[in-house]
């Protein structure tokens, strides 16, 4: 049966919207996302040679059966640009990048994100396919020096509504971080730290009075209540990511910038298979910085906060 126009049209401007943020998905990962509820995904790979043939889009097909990895050209990201339906993100997409060594950590991001989306579909929360931003930045160090000791690049900040039975709904706010397992577990904890100096870091302020009040810290500006922390751990079989958050529980344990107590503030961990067959609410994480981290009590992704 053919695909009609309007159809077509309408969601080949979503697929451009939802590729010019990770900048990176499969055709899978997109059918998934923009059409889940149709049998085939080839309904989704129409609209994406489509979207090719314009010169909007493009494929990288890696070796094997994997399924292909879709990305905007520079005429397909100018387009969404200029349609203002998504934030500019400056950094662009390229055959070669595409195919190169931080690709699967990109579509891992992306999974991380379908995890969420398919999860809220069921229990009928509100979480859309643009209610995520990949590759957020938070400054925690004054002054100069490089973008990277100065900043925390999140892999992706989410914005998730659960939907009561009385109808309330309660917003949540995520900072989530995807380790593949390709760096060493001090860096990572490391990362983690700094998150915690995000948290306790306060702007440099030219003039100040009375009137001014206390210094408030950075994040408030941008968040009503700082965002949870979640970590995934991707990449490896189920025996080496559990070890991976023991190793990781052990750093963060005895951290002296970790160990000390601040309210509101938490990092939750939890492996990839969990989130993808328990969903995000599931008791699938570990509170990082709660004071029974060793025995690795679980908790859902509110992290024993009350909100």
């Amino acid at each position: 049966m053919p695909i009609r126009t309007i159809e077509a049209s309408s969601l080949a401007q979503q697929a451009q919207a939802v590729l010019s943020q990770p900048r990176l998905a499969t055709s899978h990962q997109l059918a998934r996302l923009l059409t889940p509820d149709a049998t085939s995904r080839r309904y989704m790979l129409h609209v994406l040679h489509h979207l090719r043939r314009r010169g909007l889009a493009d494929r990288v097909v890696p070796p094997g059966r994997e399924a292909h990895r879709w990305f905007l050209t520079p005429a397909g990201a100018r387009a969404v640009q200029e349609s203002g339906q998504v934030l500019v993100r400056p950094y662009r997409m390229s055959p070669e990048r595409a195919a190169g060594p931080l690709a699967e950590h990109m579509l891992a991001v992306v999974e991380t994100g379908l995890a969420f989306f398919e999860h809220a579909r069921m229990k009928g929360d509100d979480f859309e396919p643009l209610h995520w931003i990949p590759e957020v930045a938070h400054r925690y160090a004054k002054g100069g020096g490089r973008f990277t000791d100065t900043h925390v690049i999140s892999d992706a900040l989410l914005h998730y509504v659960a939907i009561r039975p009385n109808g309330f709904r309660v917003q949540y706010q995520f900072l989530v971080e995807v380790d593949r397992t390709t760096m060493p577990v001090s860096r990572l904890a490391a990362k983690l730290v700094a998150y915690a100096r995000y948290f306790d870091h306060h702007p440099l302020r030219k003039r100040r009075s009375a009137a001014d009040g206390p210094a408030r810290p950075a994040w408030q500006k941008r968040y009503p209540r700082f965002p949870r922390v979640l970590l995934v751990l991707d990449g490896a079989n189920e025996r080496r990511l559990a070890n991976r958050r023991t190793d990781l529980s052990a750093y963060v344990r005895f951290s002296p910038y970790l160990t000390v107590p601040r309210e509101d503030f938490a990092i939750g961990c939890a492996t990839m298979p969990d989130l993808v067959e328990h969903g995000p609410q599931a008791r699938i994480w570990i509170n990082l910085t709660s004071p029974q981290q060793g025995e690795e009590q679980y908790t859902d992704f509110a992290l024993g906060f009350r909100r």
